[in-house]
């Protein structure tokens, strides 16, 4: 059972400090990522730093003002850091659909597996989609209205107020305890998400699957992940892992004989089923009359079964 908070307020010397459960109350912040804004109060602007600890009977203190200040500048570099979508979005009629390659692009998305992984991992927080479109191989892939996408874009906006984020409060299912060694290591690059939208394991999974999609999975991948992001090597290979799982199977190959049935079927709506259709295909696409009559039977069967 995850512990009350306990905010305390006091006034020393004519001015207010305040504990951490305080800070958590008031910012919706978990334990690991208050903890996280004092350990790297020295990278932060002078001006708007992160107050010292005062030990007061027992307790850590910070100053009130400080903090205030520090937080204000907190959310308004957060905001910065949100992803510019490209101006094109907005040209676009909201009520075109597009595909979910589209989409990740105009966003500004590192690619769709970004999209998946919120679909998969946070359901309300992005789009849903509203049908399948033709991908760039053929394959029908998920499509998205762009109104739809206009409206969240309009909403990121790294405060805590959108759907993805958090309303000031304790928050029932909160972390505890000190940040992973994955949250040190991506502090920089979860700065601009709030919890809600993604964690430090579903961000480093997201780096993982991009890996994997463009370079192809090898064993010393999880090592190269580590070195290249920080963090241990044993939490990046149940990172790499899980990103294998989520892997969406490749479509199976089609064979030749598949091919020139497609190829067949398109000629025979084009043209109708004319004598001499399967000769003309062999001049067209190369191979024997033969390969292709059977080509053309395969296609006539597909559009009537019961032949």
């Amino acid at each position: 059972m995850t512990k009350p908070l306990n905010p305390q307020r006091r006034v020393v010397g004519g001015r207010a400090v305040v504990n951490r459960d305080w800070i958590r109350e008031f910012t919706g912040a978990s334990v690991g990522t208050a903890a996280r804004w004092y350990k790297v109060r020295d990278e932060q602007p002078k001006e708007h730093r992160h107050p010292e600890k005062e030990r007061i009977d027992g307790t850590d203190f910070y100053d009130e003002q400080q903090f205030r200040s520090f937080y204000t500048w907190f959310q308004q570099d957060k905001a910065s850091k949100v992803l510019k979508a490209d101006p094109a979005l907005y040209e676009l009629n909201p009520e075109d659909i597009v595909s979910i390659n589209k989409a990740a692009a105009l966003l500004s998305f590192n690619g769709p597996s970004v999209i998946r992984k919120y679909r998969r991992d946070n359901p309300d927080y992005f789009p849903d989609s509203v049908g399948e479109v033709e991908g760039p191989t053929g394959r029908m892939i998920p499509g998205f209205r762009v109104g739809d996408l206009q409206d969240f874009d309009q909403k990121r906006t790294g405060d805590k107020l959108g759907k993805a984020g958090r309303r000031p409060g304790p928050q029932p299912n909160a972390a505890v305890g000190r940040p992973s060694a994955l949250e040190e290591a991506l502090a920089a690059e979860l700065s601009a998400y709030t919890r809600e939208e993604l964690s430090a394991t579903q961000l480093a999974e997201q780096y993982a699957a991009e890996a994997i999609e463009r370079d192809g999975y090898h064993p010393g991948l999880a090592a190269e992940l580590s070195v290249q992001y920080g963090g241990p090597q044993r939490s990046w290979e149940y990172v790499v892992r899980n990103a294998l799982e989520h892997r969406p199977a490749p479509a199976p190959a089609r064979s030749e004989a598949d091919q020139r049935a497609v190829i067949a079927l398109a000629a025979l709506r084009e043209r109708g089923d004319v004598r001499g259709l399967a000769a003309s295909l062999a001049r067209e696409h190369g191979g024997s009359p033969d390969v292709w009559s059977r080509a053309v039977n395969a296609a006539r069967r597909l559009t009537d079964p019961t032949t």
